[in-house]
């Protein structure tokens, strides 16, 4: 059996938006306070892997330094990037706003994102392919690896859309759902809880918070 844990990455350090692919860092204060709670429960990660963005790598090395926690290597895994919001990506929310046309837009797309696709965005139907291949692909290199013949602990470092996606995919919930994103909140520096066997996924707990961000 495999456990795989799903960490949500810190509160940004930039005014409230839509961050997707915008490489926005993470007060390392934060990392730390996150790393430290992760620390008191007791994980031993046999394997961590994370987003290439900044927001998650960080906070995965920040987990690294402490030796105690995992001894192996960080593994980046592209494709677990966060959607790409088009346009409207790092853009603040009070900017928007006093944009009437484009604020409008946004309401359309938080009230149906399938349906209301922002300018220039990546699709969620893409970015949902994109997650279920990262994670079926990722799924059989841990069961195909050495390591984890036997019973073992994984960390993904990754962001709240990609956990998102990563549970409707298990739990066969449509992904285009306004509902997922509204009313489940995937907190930051929450870690969820997989547990995979050859022929199982089981999820144990959703979004645990790490800290008060």
């Amino acid at each position: 059996m495999i456990k795989l844990y799903l960490l949500r990455h810190g509160k940004v350090s930039g005014p409230a938006a839509l961050y997707g692919r915008t490489d926005i860092g993470v007060n390392e204060t934060i990392n730390q306070v996150i790393v430290t709670t992760f620390i008191e429960q007791n994980l031993a990660i046999d394997k961590i892997y994370s987003s290439p963005l900044s927001r998650c790598r960080s906070l995965a090395k920040t987990l690294l330094a402490h030796h105690d926690v995992c001894t192996a290597e960080l593994t980046i895994i592209d494709n677990f990037k966060e959607i790409y919001f088009g346009c409207y990506d790092g853009i603040a929310f009070d900017t928007l706003y006093q944009i009437p046309e484009k604020w409008r837009q946004l309401e359309r797309f938080w009230q149906a994102p399938v349906e209301h696709t922002l300018p220039d965005a990546e699709l969620l139907g893409d970015f949902y392919q994109r997650i279920v291949c990262a994670w079926q692909s990722l799924r059989q290199d841990l069961f195909n690896d050495a390591i984890t013949e036997q019973n073992s602990s994984v960390l993904l470092v990754c962001h709240g859309g990609v956990i998102r996606m990563i549970l409707a995919y298990i739990l066969d919930i449509y992904f285009g759902n306004a509902r997922w994103f509204s009313q489940l909140d995937i907190g930051y520096g929450s870690l969820t809880t997989i547990e995979l066997t050859q022929h199982s996924t089981v999820i144990k707990q959703i979004a645990q918070p790490l800290y008060n961000g």
